[in-house]
């Protein structure tokens, strides 16, 4: 099983970052490769509804300059989605939610490429919105017609000011989520 894990956070060394971090160890360590996309390092340009992806119909965006089609071409080639992301303003970050929303508009007109993936979301908040954030990201990969993985609790994380390892519920989905991603790869 190959994972990519989408991390919306601008932030390097954060409760986003390190919980990534955590995944890709666990992963790792049981044997799924894993590669990890700060969403930070790309400049995306909003989709202007030009409809070039639908009359070329090949799965990609006319933009080749602001790495949406890179990231597009990776999330096809995997097999698992995570999609992590802090809440702003109760919901994910600006540059993640322009990545997503050209990323949905180019899939769903085009070649429909993430229809039966695996995905799996993580979000942090200080205070309010994580769970928002949560709902907007499951919808986003429900729309694009994926299995998502889900965990008992959420890996919906509310932190304050302090480390995300604090919050018992949300270490306890991220535990369950873990879980579960292995339990299915080892039946692949």
């Amino acid at each position: 099983m190959r994972a990519l894990i989408l991390n919306g956070s601008a932030v390097p060394i954060g409760n986003t970052g390190n919980l990534v971090g955590d995944l890709i160890e666990e992963l790792e360590k049981a044997g799924i490769e894993s590669l990890h996309v700060p969403m930070y390092e790309y400049h995306f340009t909003p989709c202007n509804e030009c409809n070039t992806c639908e009359m070329r119909h090949d799965g990609r965006c006319m933009d080749e300059a602001d790495g949406t089609n890179e990231i597009l071409s990776v999330m096809r080639e995997a097999d698992l989605i995570v999609l992590a992301a802090p809440a702003y303003a109760a919901g994910v970050p600006g540059v993640m939610k322009l990545f997503l929303e050209k990323a949905a508009y180019v899939l769903s007109k085009g070649d429909r490429g993430l229809h039966g993936k695996l995905g799996a979301v993580i979000t942090v908040a200080q205070h309010d919105g994580a769970d928002a954030a949560y709902n907007e990201l499951v919808y986003w990969m429900l729309h694009n017609e994926m299995h998502v993985i889900g965990s008992n609790p959420l890996t919906s994380f509310k932190v304050g000011f302090s480390d995300y390892r604090e919050d018992k519920f949300g270490m306890k989905g991220f535990r369950n989520l873990v879980d579960h991603i292995i339990e299915i790869s080892e039946k692949e």
